[in-house]
């Protein structure tokens, strides 16, 4: 005999246990039952009182991850810095920073429930030393500037009475007669004919229209990145888009980290306070989001939709139970039954992890659909119960006959999810710990409780001690085509290896969508002005975080930063510490020194009436001199200069000498009043005082300095990082940077590309825990091989179904997998039992107490994993549905195609084989012993 045709080594001790444990319980039951719900009501007790809820994606993680140790090291330095992101939408700038203060004002007033208000920057009290901001070179040519000035501003009234446009052009003729044809002007030249064409345009505007004077003196600063910086200085900063449309106010939440929802009361009263502010600006739409109020709002939904599921799945099983039965009694008895197990699953849970997180906070209704034990149980002590057996006769019976199936489905399933601790991702491995143990849990009170119960009220009359015919059971309608299809088995697998092919093809075209977003509920209000914020700037939500020990370190690195093409902006604070402060602070002293004597700031200073007759004689020396060094190509600011002085005696021809001496003596008036304006300014500017970090906003301090000193900078991308793509190579640029940066896109990255591979480790691990249990329930490779053909069918239908419909995978329903196996798994088995206890008869027909129990397994584990799709949230929704998938095709495998792969192998020889294995087989002899 070969190795296939040598009896079956089952062990028999396990049935022998199994009834052991059963008849201990027949003896006690109601300590049983007593002890029961004492260690359930305690196990409520205890969690309630001491189970936690982690509600941060970094929970998720396990903090032995490189990206976790280094957020771990920011905030220590940084504090947490997860900010709610109020978003103002209008058209109108000044509403909504008007908007935004009333929004301010009103946070400010609960200090118990924000802190870190950031909305606006207001650097005015650092206006009076801009010119700091400036290199020494861009100081040292003010310097240079003033003097050129230094008649004018030492010899007082007298100088500023004579500067007038006619001044400065027979002090043009002046400079321009010492030039030479292609010499280079000077910087004292070339700053004057700088300013020199700026007058002669405002002139020429002035006698064309006087209302149309414009300030000529604005080349005295030059233009550059720093003056522009210096200009924002002199008003609040507020935060705006791009393009104008949205302003933002950041506040961070003081969250109570023992709740579920951590940030709720916070969010809910900034809704409030926005809310309140709305009536105000009817004309302005404002919205909330950012990472705390889109966790608190998941949060909040899944858990609202995760008790409605479980309340929902009770019932459905109770109901499913009350139609299967027909009665009151096996629902109710199956339904506390694992109320129980489940009860005791939390306690165990409490116990020994403490706390649940977004993934593990549906273990309940995991369990409702997995460990529904009872089903098998019950139906299995009935058909004892009408072949004419005691109670306690049945429940041993029971224990014997239908024990070892579900002892090897509970066991399979339980290691399947252990199998997922081995996966590197905490919240798996946290899951396959906390499901697991309750699978075992709820097949141990399946086991204890049940029979319990049973023994106390199953009232009917016992029947005697021989046993009586069983009654005649119908096949219930809703599988009265399995006996029609398992008459063709042929036809059967002919049809399912044909749509096995087809739906192989759709399966290779399954997707995998990383995107967090597209898992969120689309209604929620932080969802949509998320969208809203990507739409007007894509890159706001997400940046990456550097910091560094000193000044100089930081901006270093802002600007190689800002050589990286995926980097829209770098935010930081060190540039405004300005560099160089000491020797800068000179310069400043020797500015205040030149202007210490400029005429007072009020007073107008008078200007006698222009000669129009002089100046045009001098503008046209300054032409015929300026045509001279023209042919030379001395300089292309000296052509300039010839340009509008060419339209000046253009605009004075066209105007009459009375006009024309009105308005050029208004210009004249002008000219100086507002040249001593700009010099007040620029001594306004010129404080000789250092800029310290002290003097900086406290706001920007606490966000952008840590504790030790180090200097923050944020650095934001330039699409939107919700596509993992663009993630993936936003964080390879930055690390390009800086190899220890951190922030949101780093864990974000990391916990994504970790929760795919262990998820996809556990399922291989599962599978490998649910073939080793069957090998050790089977000891037959090829019962081990058919007990998986459920499994395998239901895995590739329920991908090419998804792949069909271009449903992709995603980061929640990904979690679907590994319970598959553990479900489908138990389909199998139950069928191939009831084929080695089918003894060898030809042809096999599935019996109808499997048939039915399967059937009914299935019924529950779509409704308890259906109703999870109620969800609101997608992803939650989309592992109801996938389960709820998988569950009916493992189904349709175990029932259809499996029986009739079974009706075709036994054949005469695999009859006789059958016959040898089962009958020499301890564990049939152990059944045998107790069906008497």
């Amino acid at each position: 005999m070969d190795s296939e045709q040598r009896p079956a080594d089952r062990p028999s001790h396990i049935p022998r246990l199994l009834v052991a444990l059963v008849a201990g319980v027949c003896r006690r039951p109601r300590l049983v039952l007593a002890a029961a719900l004492a260690t359930a009501v305690a196990g409520l007790v205890f969690a309630a009182f001491r189970l936690e809820y982690r509600t941060q994606r970094n929970d998720l993680v396990s903090a032995n991850k490189e990206a976790q140790q280094r957020w771990r090291e920011y905030v220590h330095e940084f504090g947490d810095d997860d900010d709610i992101v109020v978003v103002v939408q209008g058209g109108d700038a000044e509403q909504m920073k008007a908007s935004l203060d009333a929004l301010a004002d009103r946070i400010r007033l609960k200090p118990a429930l924000f802190d870190r208000l950031f909305y606006k920057v207001d650097l005015a009290p650092l206006c009076n030393r801009a010119l700091l901001f400036l290199t020494a070179e861009q100081i040292r040519q003010i310097q240079d500037n003033l003097q050129s000035m230094r008649m004018l501003l030492d010899l007082g009234p007298v100088s500023w009475q004579a500067l007038s446009l006619g001044s400065l052009l027979a002090e043009a003729k002046v400079r321009l007669g010492r030039l030479a044809p292609g010499q280079p002007l000077h910087a004292a030249d070339e700053q004057f004919f700088t300013q020199l064409k700026a007058v002669m345009a405002s002139a020429a505007q002035v006698l064309r229209d006087p209302q149309k004077y414009q300030n000529p003196w604005r080349s005295l600063m030059p233009e550059t990145p720093q003056t522009q910086q210096q200009e924002l200085l002199t008003r609040p900063q507020y935060f705006f888009s791009g393009d104008g449309k949205l302003a933002f106010l950041l506040v961070r939440p003081i969250k109570n980290e023992s709740s579920f929802t951590s940030a709720e009361k916070s969010v809910a009263a900034l809704r409030s306070i926005v809310n309140g502010v709305k009536p105000s600006f009817p004309e302005l739409a404002f919205g909330l989001t950012g990472l705390p109020v889109l966790e608190n709002d998941e949060m909040t939904a899944s858990q609202r939709d995760t008790n409605l599921a479980s309340v929902l799945a009770f019932t459905g099983v109770a109901l499913v139970y009350f139609v299967v039965f027909r009665g009151f009694r096996y629902p109710l008895l199956t339904v506390g039954t694992l109320l129980v197990g489940t009860a005791w699953a939390l306690g165990w849970l409490t116990l020994t992890v403490g706390h649940l997180n977004i993934l593990s906070a549906t273990f309940a209704v995991m369990l409702i659909g997995m460990g529904d034990y009872g089903v098998l149980w019950v139906t299995r002590y009935d058909q004892n119960r009408a072949a004419g057996c005691d109670v306690r006769t049945a429940l041993l019976r029971t224990a014997a006959g239908g024990g070892p199936s579900i002892l090897t489905a509970a066991t399979a399933t339980a290691l399947a999810f252990f199998a997922a601790m081995l996966a590197d991702f905490q919240a798996v491995a946290e899951l396959g710990w906390i499901a697991g143990g309750g699978v075992l849990l709820c097949a141990l009170a399946c086991f204890t409780v049940l029979p319990a119960l049973l023994l106390l009220i199953d009232g009917r009359k016992n029947v005697g001690h021989q046993p009586a015919p069983m009654r005649a059971l119908r096949m219930p309608q809703s599988t009265a085509w399995l006996p029609t299809l398992s008459a063709r088995p042929r036809w059967v697998l002919a049809t399912g290896l044909a749509a096995t092919l087809a739906v192989g093809v759709f399966a290779s075209r399954i997707a995998y969508d990383h995107n967090l977003l597209h898992m969120q509920a689309r209604g929620l209000d932080s969802v949509k002005w998320e969208l809203t914020l990507i739409e007007h700037t894509a890159g706001a939500s997400w940046h990456a975080l550097s910091y560094r020990a000193n000044q100089d370190q930081a901006l270093a690195l802002k600007a190689e930063y800002e050589k990286l093409p995926g980097v829209s902006r770098v935010v930081e604070i060190a540039s405004l510490l300005p560099r160089d402060q000491d020797a800068k602070i000179e310069q400043l002293r020797d500015i205040q020194q030149r202007l210490r004597n400029l005429p007072s700031r009020d007073a107008a200073v008078a200007h006698a009436l222009p000669d129009v007759h002089n100046i045009r004689r001098d503008l046209e020396r300054v032409l015929s001199q300026l045509a001279t060094l023209r042919s030379g190509a001395t300089s292309n600011l000296l052509g300039a200069n010839e340009e509008e002085a060419q339209a000046l005696k253009q605009q004075l021809a066209a105007t009459n000498a009375a006009a024309a001496v009105a308005r050029l003596h208004a210009f004249d008036e002008r000219l100086s009043s507002d040249l001593n304006e700009d010099l007040y300014r620029l001594r306004d500017v010129a404080t000789p005082k250092a800029i310290a970090l002290a003097d900086l906003p406290p706001s920007l301090r606490e966000r952008y300095v840590g504790a030790s000193g180090a200097w923050l900078l944020r650095v934001f991308a330039r699409e939107s990082l919700w596509d993992f793509d663009r993630l993936a190579d936003f964080v390879q640029e930055i690390q390009t940077v800086d190899p220890e940066a951190t922030g949101k896109p780093f864990s974000t990255l990391e916990g994504l590309q970790d929760l795919k591979n262990g998820f996809q480790r556990a399922t291989l691990y599962a599978l490998a825990a649910i073939v080793l249990v069957f090998w050790a329930d089977f000891r037959r490779l090829r019962y081990t091989l058919l007990a998986l053909v459920p499994l395998a069918l239901g895995v590739l239908f329920s991908f090419g179904i998804m792949g069909a419909f271009g449903l992709p995978l995603n980061p929640a329903n990904l979690i679907g997998l590994p319970l598959i196996l553990g479900v489908g798994a138990v389909y199998g088995v139950h069928v191939v039992h009831d084929y080695l206890a089918h003894r060898g008869a030809s042809p096999y027909t599935l019996s109808y107490v499997i048939g039915r129990a399967v059937f009914v397994m299935a019924l529950v584990n779509m409704v308890s994993f259906g109703t999870l799709m109620i969800a609101r949230h997608v992803g939650m929704a989309s592992l109801g549905f996938i389960l709820s998938l998988g569950v009916t095709c493992c189904m349709v495998a175990a029932l259809v195609y499996l029986p009739a792969l079974l009706r075709i192998l036994s054949g005469r020889g695999e009859r006789a084989r059958l016959d040898t294995i089962v009958a020499a087989s301890p564990a049939h002899r152990q059944r045998a012993a107790y069906s008497h």
